[in-house]
């Protein structure tokens, strides 16, 4: 797979390619690059006669592609590039990885359905 298979992955790529003085932003890259490299791309259709493969396929990118996007929050959090900002300081990038990781899959469609990654600005941490 790579990013240009998936559509916030191919944002992303985008804004590293801007952004490659970041160390955040490069060391998502490299994460994100290292989960998706040996996975095959999604299926454009699925062929239920075509037997298990491509199911275990749409499996392995599906989860490659789950856990890219909590690599993705972390770094749009440790960049102030998440609207609004969910929390009133910017916190640094393996704080962001640890909670990201932990949220459990309900827990993250809650708070990306709240918050959204805008690779284009920069957000500023609420005052309390």
């Amino acid at each position: 797979m790579t990013f240009r298979d998936v559509p916030s992955l191919a944002k992303f790529e985008q804004f590293a390619r801007k952004n490659s003085e970041c160390p955040i932003t490069m060391e998502t890259y490299r994460r994100v690059r290292e989960l998706i490299a040996n996975v095959a791309p999604p299926a454009a259709v699925m062929d239920p006669l075509a037997g298990g493969a491509p199911v275990a396929s749409l499996k392995e990118s599906c989860a490659a592609i789950e856990k890219s996007t909590r690599v993705l929050w972390a770094c749009a959090a440790a960049t102030s590039h998440i609207n609004p900002p969910m929390w009133d300081y910017v916190p640094d990038y393996d704080s962001s990885i640890e909670y990201f990781s932990s949220l459990d899959d309900l827990e993250l469609m809650a708070v990306t359905k709240v918050h959204r990654i805008d690779w284009d600005h920069i957000f500023e941490a609420q005052a309390s």
